[in-house]
């Protein structure tokens, strides 16, 4: 694989929180799914637009950290200023998950998980898609798009695998909650796009900051420059790993096969 050619972009959700409560981003967040507001100004790749009652946003493939990084913190500036455009007690909040208020849950796209599904990379299989009317809890995600040439399914799936390694495993010693997992963000969750792969192991959480937002661009480019090669005992200890939320297990597995964790 030309590592040279390799885009990393994302589509991020985040919370809409008032005097620390969520707040629904329905009929707040302009955009909807598939037809996302393009901020003025803005160019091509970047939208907002909801997301059950999440705010979601997209960026356009970057070929640098400094690139991928700006266009995170642009987007998270322009709907935290157009929130609070709105009414000052507003703010955005990157975290995993949150428990909602009922009165924050009653249109049906408040309760629907998921419009199209993703899958399992070990398994090859879909995922349980989650029953929004069933719980309060809500997630959000931090989905990372591989863009590369002559895309195929081997090394999408690889992808995917080398992933939860670099960045999977360490989220869990970075990012501590673990409800997410309940409904999303289990190892290997991944969708094929026309230009690569999406990991949808993530949350939110991680790009809470510049510093974390940088070690997920390096981590996932690090992931891409193993994807010709397999390793399936280091991929079955990460997948486990994650998805029994092992924190001890995860700085073991760092130190044992020498997986940065420092954000610096």
């Amino acid at each position: 694989m030309n590592i040279e050619k390799v885009t990393i972009g994302a589509d991020p959700e985040l919370f809409i929180v008032k005097n620390g409560s969520v707040v629904s981003s329905i009929g707040l967040i302009p955009g909807v799914k598939n037809d996302p507001f393009i901020p003025k100004g803005f160019k091509k790749g970047y939208g907002v637009e909801t997301d059950n009652i999440l705010a979601e946003f997209n960026i356009p493939p970057a070929k640098s950290e400094d690139e991928f990084a700006n266009s995170i913190a642009l987007m998270k500036q322009w709907i935290n200023d157009f929130v609070r455009s709105k009414d000052v007690r507003y703010t955005i909040e990157c975290t995993a998950s949150r428990y909602v208020g009922k009165d924050q849950l009653q249109s049906d796209e408040a309760k629907q998980f998921g419009c199209d599904p993703d899958y399992n990379a070990y398994t090859e299989e879909v995922n349980p898609k989650p029953e929004g009317a069933a719980t309060n809890l809500r997630s959000a995600g931090f989905h990372i798009h591989v863009g590369y040439p002559k895309q195929n399914y081997k090394t999408s799936v690889n992808i995917i695998k080398w992933m939860d390694a670099y960045l999977g495993v360490p989220s869990i010693i970075l990012d501590r909650n673990i409800e997410r997992r309940q409904l999303y963000g289990k190892a290997g969750a991944f969708r094929l796009q026309p230009w690569g792969v999406e990991y949808r192991v993530l949350s939110s959480y991680m790009m809470s900051n510049d510093r974390l937002t940088r070690y997920v661009y390096r981590q996932t480019m690090a992931a891409v420059s193993h994807a010709d090669t397999v390793d399936e005992e280091m991929f079955k200890e990460a997948r486990d790993i994650i998805n029994s939320n092992d924190i001890m297990g995860a700085q073991v597995f760092c130190k044992k096969y020498n997986i940065k964790t420092s954000l610096i």
